[in-house]
């Protein structure tokens, strides 16, 4: 019965064996991606970025996440459908990754030959803003007046520096102001919007975009307006930094977290603990829903 048994169990896996897919591996491609940028049309503001990731697409399968610059491997073929979509960093962390909605995805078809590398041009690596959401330039400086008020606990207020005292800067765009926040030790800033939004809820994204370099914790967050009282709800405080950065901030928690508000202001600020004097800088806040 052993040696039956034996035989038996031989035979079955001499038939696994034989029924292997012994087929050769798909021929593969290469995609060079350098990096990714975004072209802002009129009334869009500005153009600067910061897409850290980008996903892509074949032939309506999902290939992976990427991070650029890198080569990514695809299948190789006549007429592949490739589908690049943008991501960013939420809330400025870099564990948490998401494909950005608010700008459009690429999509190419290409002949892609067994074992080349197609690398991509400037205007194939930079996006445009998707139409079919609203996108309100909040405050960039470089008008008249200011769309940001003090909040009355507010010990100091915002300042209109150019370039000569370290205003942001994106290639080709002028002018060149920004704001800037000067608090001495042991101070509060807080600034609010005079205006009040109304914005998506139920669980829609919505986004703020803002450059910004910072002495001190710096947070954003809305004013939730309900019929009797005004709640404030913090959204993210981003750390200290030395150079300018452009964050992306998801509001959809705190903005769907009070269904019964008819609408929203937004408000930035920051305390200084700290024995010396301590500067903000900030520019370019883009409201995106």
């Amino acid at each position: 019965m052993k040696r039956t048994l034996f035989l038996l169990y031989s035979v079955l896996i001499v038939l696994s064996l034989k029924s292997c897919d012994t087929a050769p591996a798909p021929e593969v491609a290469y995609l060079k991606v350098d990096s990714l940028t975004v072209n802002a049309l009129i009334g869009q503001g500005t153009s600067s970025s910061n897409i850290n990731t980008f996903w892509i697409e074949q032939n309506g399968s999902q290939i992976g996440a990427f991070i650029p610059p890198c080569d990514v491997p695809v299948l190789a073929g006549q007429n592949q459908e490739i589908r690049i979509i943008p991501g960013i960093s939420i809330n400025g962390s870099y564990t948490q990754r998401n494909q950005y909605e608010m700008l459009n995805a690429k999509v190419f078809n290409w002949n892609l030959a067994p074992y080349s590398t197609r690398t991509l041009t400037a205007n194939q690596q930079t996006f445009e803003y998707n139409d079919n959401f609203t996108i309100r330039v909040i405050e960039d400086f470089d008008a008249v007046g200011l769309n940001f008020n003090n909040a009355i606990q507010s010990d100091t207020s915002i300042q209109i520096i150019n370039d000569a005292l370290g205003s942001f800067q994106h290639p080709g765009e002028t002018p060149n102001s920004s704001g800037k926040v000067t608090l001495l030790p042991t101070t509060i800033a807080e600034f609010r919007t005079p205006e009040a939004f109304e914005l998506p809820k139920g669980g829609a994204n919505v986004w703020l975009e803002v450059n910004y370099q910072t002495d001190i914790p710096l947070t954003f967050g809305v004013i939730a307006n309900e019929q009797f009282q005004s709640i404030q709800a913090p959204v993210v405080t981003l750390f200290s930094n030395t150079e300018w950065n452009k964050v992306y901030l998801n509001l959809v928690t705190e903005v769907s977290g009070y269904p019964n508000a008819g609408d929203y202001n937004l408000f930035f600020g920051a305390v200084n603990n700290t024995n010396d004097t301590a500067s903000i800088l900030i520019d370019n806040i883009k409201l995106l829903y």
